[in-house]
């Protein structure tokens, strides 16, 4: 694999061709209009690959699930900082034709099926037809579920034992939530009209912003255990390509000289105020054991009781 830096990947983005659909010019808030994927997520990603780099410095990566794979510019983020020889599987929902078509073209293997069951108006989920597989990306996937439980299901039926999940979401403790809800007695939950209260797509809006301890319950309750956890902010928009195409941060690292000098110090010693989070996770017990013992929905409230004191709620 080539070693990855925030650089190299700023060099990456400066180099990338976009797919025709990746640059939304009319929709999109004004720091994102006009920019491809790749610009607009460039510390996720940076993050992500940095991840799987990690995951794997050790062990060979031969085949990947994206889970929520649209636009598709990870696969060429894949290729170009691990292997070229990887067998990429894309899962999600409402695929173009012009997708499917260009993503095949590349080699890519794609599969729609519903990923949330509990969604209102959901279409019929099906099984993967993936196993065996070495690494799964769930990346800004999880908040859009109204549960998340079937996905990481799938997700390690998928996955051959010891195979590793990388996902990346917001952190619902960030400082920017806190501070909403201190100034203005906001939420950092959904506004309804913004919600599937109305929208029921294949698009799905946010459903639940989520604490690294609430993602580290599901996760065990669906067979993972936990590898690594990291607080970053992911300044999403900020960066731009200037005049002669170089790719700069429009914003620096705060919001005003004296603002951003003390947000910046704040954040380096509250890290869990960072706005968004990355883990990876192994696979450690197989979904037919998993799903044998853990606890199930009950109609009845002293066995509901039962099973919080059990799991220590």
């Amino acid at each position: 694999m080539k070693e990855v830096d925030f650089g190299h990947l700023k060099t990456f983005a400066q180099e990338y061709v976009p797919f025709e659909w990746e640059i939304d010019r009319e929709t999109h808030q004004e720091d994102f209009r006009g920019k491809h994927s790749v610009l607009i997520n460039l510390v996720r990603y940076w993050q992500a690959i940095q991840h799987v780099q990690a995951a794997f410095q050790n062990d060979p990566l031969r085949s990947v699930v994206d889970v929520g794979s649209y636009p598709g510019c990870f696969l060429k983020i894949l290729r170009h900082f691990c292997s070229n020889d990887i067998r990429y599987t894309g899962i999600g929902l409402g695929f173009s034709e012009a997708y499917m078509t260009t993503m095949e073209a590349l080699g890519a293997r794609l599969f729609a099926t519903e990923l949330d069951p509990d969604f209102p108006e959901a279409k019929e989920p099906r099984d993967w037809p993936v196993s065996n597989i070495d690494c799964c990306l769930f990346l800004d996937v999880i908040e859009h579920l109204v549960n998340p439980v079937h996905c990481l299901d799938q997700i390690n039926k998928s996955l051959r034992m010891g195979g590793k999940l990388i996902l990346t979401t917001d952190n619902i403790a960030a400082f920017g939530y806190v501070y909403h809800m201190l100034r203005h007695g906001g939420s950092p939950n959904t506004p309804p009209p913004r919600s599937n209260l109305f929208f029921r797509g294949d698009w799905r809006p946010h459903s639940k912003e989520f604490s690294r301890q609430e993602l580290v319950f599901f996760l065990k309750h669906c067979g993972f255990k936990l590898i690594k956890h990291q607080y970053f902010e992911r300044r999403q928009g900020n960066y731009y390509f200037d005049q002669v195409g170089r790719c700069k941060n429009k914003y620096g690292w705060g919001h005003g000289a004296v603002k951003g000098v003390g947000l910046r110090l704040l954040l380096r010693h509250v890290p869990h105020l960072r706005n968004h989070q990355i883990l990876i996770a192994e696979k450690e017990i197989e979904f037919s054991e998993v799903s044998s013992k853990r606890p199930g929905p009950t109609r009845d409230m002293g066995e509901w009781l039962k099973i919080r004191q059990t799991l220590g709620c």
